[in-house]
């Protein structure tokens, strides 16, 4: 480094990348401090769910850190966390019902495996100790959680540390695993999970870890109404755990609190995390079932686990006030509505845009798969980096979207889209959002087609 540029000291995610500075955010905006102003369209990554600068969150985290900043959890409980875990309990279906909280999503998934295989240690089933991951899957970027996903480019990196925990296929139905299409599938995908605990022994198993709708390695693909239910059928049968990540679809973004709601289907874990802090904080969360914690509680009397910053009052405080803002502005009852909205804008775009192939989600969490030929449904080559193009455009014309990672996708590279703006985005700034989108498409579609 020249010492002309010894100022430059942060390690960025791209060293050689030059990155705007932001200087403030308001609403569903951010600006930057060249002056430039851009409608957020997909939260940050996923995370900005109430948008920026509402004021009530930041007095309440200013409050707190000026009373009590930190304890440690093995010493103290608090106040904020005690009550946020109160209102978690009361807004999840059935016994979802005691909170394990932790600073991000790659911790809560961490902390639901290890919290699952001590469940089955407590029980007398030592020997149940893995966890059966899907393909097109990231639940984080600890061994762990990359042991139980198919994220090929992250795996790849760190293979010879990785556990072997093995994986099935993901029902996406836009690109079948085996080639074929729903319901004549027979719910192939679902019936895979109960020959991977067959064929790894019952015994062994201790836990599946599966996100409801898929988030970055396949942009919001919603699985067929039958597989959650048969899933859980098939975790039942063999006592094995269902863990639901919901770090990313969760939290109201589908238009549920709870995504498996879509299916009345209640897991035993439950990882949040993102809009549960709402970029004011960090913070995440598992919540277990009644029947789990209960075997905690009788048995070995404590979950031999931790983190430095679990349950800070400060972080609690932040995760209960946007809770609060949540639901006075009514905000998890608008998603659906905005969701349909959304959905319609982008499925219209596609009928003049042929690099859409697909339109998919739930809620607030739509996904666009990029294709060279739709009729086909072949993708580009890896190297057009076609959803960065278009990603970078968005960005020049003043639209921030997200892109899916690379290479997670049937072990072939494909073109992702996430459009998942905060809960307060009004009519006005949709249709802003669908108007930048169309412009950048049809620019990218110049260079591309």
């Amino acid at each position: 480094m020249m010492k002309g540029d010894q100022e430059k000291r942060v390690f960025y995610r791209s060293p050689g990348k030059a990155y705007p500075q932001v200087e403030r955010a308001r609403g569903v905006y951010i600006y930057d401090t060249d002056g430039r102003k851009y409608l957020d369209g997909a939260s940050g990554c996923v995370v900005a769910n109430i948008g920026y600068g509402v004021t009530q969150v930041a007095d309440a985290m200013r409050e707190t850190a000026a009373t009590i900043s930190y304890v440690h959890s093995s010493t103290f409980t608090n106040r904020p966390q005690e009550e946020l875990a109160r209102c978690l309990a009361e807004a999840a279906p059935g016994e979802l019902n005691h909170t394990y909280f932790v600073s991000g999503g790659t911790e809560a998934n961490e902390t639901a495996m290890s919290m699952a295989l001590q469940y089955h240690m407590q029980r007398g089933n030592r020997g149940k100790y893995k966890v059966i991951g899907r393909t097109l899957s990231y639940h984080g970027s600890s061994f762990g959680t990359l042991s139980a996903a198919s994220n090929v480019a992250r795996r790849r990196l760190f293979s010879p540390l990785l556990l072997p925990f093995p994986l099935v296929p993901a029902p996406h139905c836009y690109r079948c695993h085996y080639g074929l299409t729903h319901p004549a599938c027979g719910l192939l995908c679902a019936r895979a999970l109960e020959q991977a605990i067959l064929s790894e022994g019952p015994e062994n198993v201790a836990a599946f870890l599966v996100e409801p709708v898929i988030g970055t390695s396949a942009a919001a693909s919603v699985p067929p109404a039958e597989y959650f239910p048969r899933v859980r059928e098939i975790c039942d049968r063999y006592d094995v755990l269902l863990i639901a990540d919901e770090v990313l679809c969760g939290y109201g973004r589908s238009g549920k609190f709870v995504t498996l709601e879509h299916w009345q289907v209640e897991p035993d874990l439950l990882t949040l995390g993102k809009g549960l802090g709402g970029g004011y904080a960090p913070l995440a969360a598992v919540i277990a079932s009644e029947q789990v914690h209960r075997v905690f509680a009788e048995n070995w009397g404590k979950f031999v686990h931790g983190y430095t910053y679990q349950g800070n009052p400060v972080c609690c405080s932040a995760g209960l006030a946007i809770y609060r803002f949540i639901r006075q502005e009514k905000l998890f009852e608008q998603v659906a509505e905005k969701g349909e909205f959304l959905s319609q804008g982008l499925k219209d775009l596609a009928a003049h845009h042929p690099v859409i192939g697909d339109v998919r989600g739930l809620g607030l969490l739509l996904g666009l798969e990029l294709v060279r030929d739709a009729a086909s449904r072949e993708s580009f080559p890896r190297e057009v980096q076609a959803a960065e193009k278009a990603r970078k455009t968005c960005m020049d014309r003043g639209l921030l979207l997200y892109t899916g990672v690379g290479g997670t996708a049937d072990i072939m590279p494909r073109d992702y889209l996430l459009i998942a703006p905060p809960f307060v985005m009004n009519r006005p700034e949709m249709e802003e959002l669908l108007e930048k989108l169309d412009a950048s498409l049809t620019e990218v579609e110049a260079g591309l087609l």
